[in-house]
C-alpha cells in the first residue's frame, strides 16, 4: 500500500538518542519554508478552526517549542532555529504586521504561552539571551498578560503556571502573580479521581488529557522548578501512582488506547513516558517506561499521518477532518512534539543507556473503579469498557461508547446514517419512530464496579437504561441490558469495527434462536451474538471516513423490535487480533454459558 511518508522519520528505526534526534528535526523541518517565509503569521492555506487565523499562526511557531527545546537543551542542533526565533520576535511585537495579539479571555493564545513559557525556562540562552534588550521586555509583557485572563476550568489552569516558570527562569519573576498560581494549583489538585488518575476539569473527563495535559504540565513544573515545594511532591507521587494502571492503556506493540478527544496529537499519548524519565521518577522499571515511550512513537511511522509536502496532517490514523475536533487548526498536530523531552538528557543518561523491557506481566482483567473502567486483555491488547463521564459538548462517541481499545479506531457520527441502517461501533441505540431518528447513550448516572463487572445506569436524554458488563474470556465479553418502554422501539447494539482498506472483511453468520455475526477485517475479529432468545436480525455496515483509525471499516450489529414493557437484553461480544476454530467455538459457546 501507497504510504505518504516522511524522509527522516518514516524511515528511521528510533531506537539511539541520535534516531530520536534525527526525527524531531525532520518532523520540524517541512515547517521551516512556511515560518521562513510567513514569519509569525504561519499559515498553510488548509482550513481553520474556531478561533483566528494569527492564534494558529502562533501554534505553527510555538508547537514546534516542545520538541525542539529539548533537542538543544540536551547539546542537539536545529539549522534553521533562528527562523523561529524571528518569528517569535515579531508575533510578540505590537508595532509588527504579524502580531499576534494580546492573550484574551478564553484564547487559545493561551495554550501556545504555555510552551514559550516552557522555552525560556529550559533554553534561556538559545532564547531570551538571543533577543535585544527591547525584544524581551515586549515577550515579557505579551507572556505575563496571560494571568489576567480567564482560563477554562480544567487542564488550561496550567498555562499561566508555565508561562510564569519562564518569566521567572529569565528574571523576570517581578511579572508573576504568585498568589494566581496558588490558586490555580489549588484547584488543579483538587480534581485528582484516586489511584494516580485525574479528570480533566470538574466534569471528571477521562481521556489522554490525563497524561499529557494533568499530569504533563504538573510533573513538567516540579522538573523547572527544581522539584522543591509541597505542590511538585505530590506531583510526583501522583504522577509514580498513575504508571502503572495508565500503562493498560497501552498494547504491547506500542499502540495506545483509541478514547477520548485530540487523538490529532498522535504520539503526545507517549509524552508521560518521555517525562516520567526525565523527572527520574521509578514506579516502573526504567527499561519498561522507555519500551512504553519508544514503541509508541514507532508506531506512527508507517501510517499515512504527513501531507506530500511532509506536514503532520489532520486527523488520527489517517487524514480526516471529521475525527477532528472544532479547535483543531492546521498548525494543531505539532502538540505532538511533546513526546520528545527525554532529548534534554545527556547521551549518558541511563534512559538511552537502558535497553528497552516489554510490559510487566497483567492480569487478564484490571479494574479501575477511579476512572469508572474495566480493562479486558487479548492478544497484547488491551479493551477498556467505559463508564465514565461523558463530554456533551464535543462528539461523544470519543466517550459514550461501551468499550474501547488499542486493536481498534472508534467510530465518530455514530448515527449520522442510521436512518439507512448504517450504524457506529458499540452502541446500544433505540428508535421510536420505525427507525427514522435515532438515540443513543447521551449521559452516564451511577458506575459500580464489582466481582470484575462494571455497571452503569445510563440515559439517551429520554430512554433510560441499566447496563452490566462482564468479561468472560479471551476478548469475550458480555453485555446486559435492563430497561423499561413506555412504547414500543427498534433497538441496535453493535461490536468493534474492523478495518477493510484494502481488502473486504469476510463474515460468518450462526442462525437459530441465538444468531450471531462475526466479521474478520485486516487488524480484528469482531462478533456479536444474541444471547436471550429474542427474535433479531443480522446485519453488518460499512463506515466510511468516520473512524479514527482507518477510513474503510466494518461493524457488526444485531436488530431487534421490542414491544412497550420491561425487558432485558444480552449479548455476547468477541474481539481478537486473530481468529481461529477453537476461538469461534468458545465465541459461540457463549450461548451455552451465558443466555438468559
Amino acid at each position: 500500500m501507497h504510504r505518504t511518508r516522511l524522509r527522516g522519520f518514516s524511515d528511521n528505526p528510533l531506537v539511539s538518542r541520535s534516531d530520536f534526534q534525527q526525527a524531531a528535526r525532520c518532523l520540524i523541518a517541512p515547517l521551516v519554508p512556511h515560518v521562513r517565509a510567513q514569519g509569525a503569521a504561519v499559515d498553510f492555506e488548509e482550513g481553520a478552526a474556531n478561533f483566528d487565523m494569527r492564534a494558529s499562526s502562533l501554534e505553527g511557531v510555538a508547537r514546534p517549542f516542545w520538541g525542539l527545546a529539548p533537542l538543544l537543551a540536551g547539546g542537539g542542533g536545529f539549522e534553521d532555529w533562528s527562523v523561529f526565533i524571528d518569528a517569535l520576535r515579531q508575533g510578540t511585537d505590537p508595532e509588527h504586521s504579524r502580531y499576534w495579539g494580546a492573550i484574551g479571555d478564553l484564547d487559545q493564545r493561551s495554550v501556545e504561552a504555555a510552551a514559550i513559557g516552557f522555552l525560556l525556562a529550559l533554553v534561556p540562552g538559545h532564547s531570551w539571551d538571543l533577543l535585544a534588550q527591547p525584544e524581551q521586555d515586549r515577550l515579557a509583557t505579551w507572556l505575563a498578560g496571560i494571568q489576567a485572563q480567564r482560563m477554562s476550568d480544567n487542564n488550561w489552569l496550567y498555562f499561566p503556571v508555565l508561562a510564569q516558570a519562564g518569566l521567572r527562569r529569565v528574571g523576570r519573576g517581578d511579572l508573576v502573580d504568585d498568589a494566581l498560581e496558588r490558586r490555580s494549583l489549588d484547584r488543579l489538585a483538587g480534581w485528582y479521581l484516586g489511584d494516580g488518575w485525574y479528570g480533566d476539569g470538574g466534569s471528571g473527563a477521562v481521556d489522554h488529557y490525563g497524561a499529557f495535559a494533568m499530569h504533563f504540565y504538573g510533573l513538567l513544573r516540579a522538573v523547572l522548578s527544581g522539584g522543591g515545594g509541597e505542590f511538585s511532591a505530590l506531583a510526583r507521587r501522583r504522577a509514580a501512582a498513575f504508571a502503572e494502571p495508565f500503562s493498560h492503556w497501552f498494547a504491547e506493540n506500542g499502540e495506545a488506547l483509541a478514547v477520548g478527544r485530540s487523538l490529532v496529537y498522535r504520539f503526545a499519548t507517549s509524552a508521560f513516558w518521555g517525562l516520567l524519565a526525565v523527572a527520574g521518577e521509578a514506579p516502573l522499571p526504567l527499561g519498561v517506561v522507555k519500551g512504553l515511550w519508544a514503541r509508541q512513537i514507532r508506531c506512527w511511522r508507517d501510517k499515512p499521518v504527513f501531507t506530500p509536502d511532509g506536514i503532520l496532517s489532520r486527523g488520527s490514523g489517517y487524514p480526516n477532518l471529521q475525527v477532528c475536533e472544532t479547535y483543531n487548526s492546521p498548525t494543531s498536530p505539532y502538540w505532538a512534539m511533546k513526546a520528545f523531552l527525554p532529548l534534554m538528557l545527556a547521551e549518558d543518561h541511563p534512559f538511552w543507556r537502558v535497553e528497552e523491557e516489554p510490559l510487566q506481566k497483567r492480569t487478564p482483567i484490571r479494574a479501575m473503579p477511579a476512572n469508572r473502567t474495566l480493562v479486558q486483555h487479548v492478544d497484547g491488547h488491551s479493551i477498556v469498557h467505559y463508564a465514565a463521564p461523558i463530554h456533551r459538548w464535543l462528539q461523544i462517541d470519543k466517550y459514550n461508547k461501551f468499550a474501547y481499545s488499542t486493536l481498534c479506531g472508534f467510530d465518530v457520527g455514530a448515527l449520522q446514517y442510521a436512518a439507512n441502517g448504517v450504524f457506529g461501533d458499540n452502541i446500544l441505540a433505540f428508535s421510536f419512530d420505525d427507525g427514522a431518528n435515532w438515540q443513543m447513550r447521551l449521559a452516564n448516572g451511577e458506575a459500580q464496579i464489582t466481582d470484575d463487572r462494571l455497571r452503569v445506569d445510563w440515559t439517551t436524554g429520554a430512554q433510560r437504561v441499566l447496563t452490566e458488563i462482564e468479561p468472560v474470556g479471551e476478548g469475550l465479553f458480555a453485555r446486559r441490558h435492563r430497561f423499561h418502554l413506555d412504547q414500543p422501539a427498534v433497538v441496535v447494539e453493535t461490536g468493534f469495527a474492523v478495518n477493510e482498506w484494502q481488502r473486504d472483511a469476510s463474515r460468518v453468520d450462526a442462525g437459530g434462536t441465538t444468531p450471531a455475526v462475526v466479521l474478520t477485517g485486516e487488524n480484528a475479529v469482531s462478533g456479536i451474538l444474541s444471547l436471550d432468545g429474542h427474535p433479531r436480525s443480522l446485519f453488518d455496515c460499512a463506515r466510511i471516513h468516520s473512524n479514527t483509525a482507518c477510513p474503510r471499516t466494518r461493524v457488526p450489529g444485531l436488530r431487534l423490535e421490542l414491544a412497550a414493557g420491561e425487558h432485558t437484553i444480552t449479548h455476547g461480544f468477541w474481539l481478537a487480533e486473530r481468529s481461529g476454530d477453537d476461538r469461534l467455538a468458545a465465541f459461540l459457546d457463549l450461548r451455552r454459558s451465558h443466555v438468559r
